[in-house]
């Protein structure tokens, strides 16, 4: 991550977001790369309700650091910003670079109006310019694997400002495995899952029954991926 921190700093200054994007994938790359060296597979199916060239809004659950690594891989095509939290966005190098160079929104949870404003700016960036972006709506990873109940407001106020955009459902395995003695060391050979589901239209409006209706519904779909991942490990 050190080695990465310079060569971003200097294209962030020059302004080159395709090449901010790019640099940015060769971290994750290089990083996941780190992972493998401990055993670990990463297993990915549903490419094909990808379509190039269309933008997402991805809802994952959060399992660990790794999602993110594992996400930006798997949707180099995309190439998306994410909502983080705000420890990311700072003491980690290059990565807490990459959060805040590449306009993704930096969120501080207690402070939730300050943060709905953060996730509204980066949904209305995200309309203008074509960028993809990816939210964990449980707000926190789950360390024991279990997809926790999914916080509405988040999602609702990206979708609200960011729209029409197709939601991308995406269920994640193996995070909180890997990461089970918090990250040092990494537990050996874990199969990292990812299962990219067929993208939902959200309901015109984003608040009221209906739409908490919906964002259960997907995440049922979400957890139910998570456990059939699981299974197969």
């Amino acid at each position: 991550m050190l080695a990465f921190e310079p060569p971003l700093r200097v294209i962030g200054l020059a302004g080159d977001d395709a090449q901010l994007m790019w640099m940015g994938h060769r971290l994750a790359k290089s990083l996941l790369r780190a992972f493998l060296l401990t055993g670990a597979e990463v297993r990915v199916e549903g490419r094909e309700h990808i379509v190039p060239g269309r933008r997402y809004i991805v809802v994952a659950n959060h399992q660990g650091f790794s999602d993110v690594i594992v996400l930006s891989t798997t949707l180099d095509d995309l190439k998306p910003r994410y909502v983080a939290k705000r420890e990311l966005a700072h003491g980690w190098p290059s990565i807490s670079y990459m959060l805040r160079a590449s306009g993704s929104a930096v969120i501080d949870r207690a402070h939730p109006e300050a943060a709905i404003g953060e996730i509204e700016r980066l949904g209305r960036d995200a309309k203008r310019n074509g960028w993809s972006v990816a939210i964990f709506p449980e707000g926190t990873r789950a360390k024991d694997g279990v997809t926790r109940r999914w916080k509405s407001r988040g999602i609702a106020a990206l979708l609200r400002v960011s729209g029409p955009c197709e939601v991308l459902p995406i269920s994640l395995s193996g995070g909180s495995e890997l990461f089970s003695h918090s990250g040092l060391p990494f537990k050996a050979g874990v199969t990292l899952g990812v299962k990219i589901h067929p993208p939902v239209q959200a309901p015109d409006e984003t608040e009221g029954e209906p739409f908490e209706a919906w964002l259960e519904q997907t995440r049922e779909l979400v957890a139910a991926g998570v456990v059939e991942l699981q299974g197969r490990e």
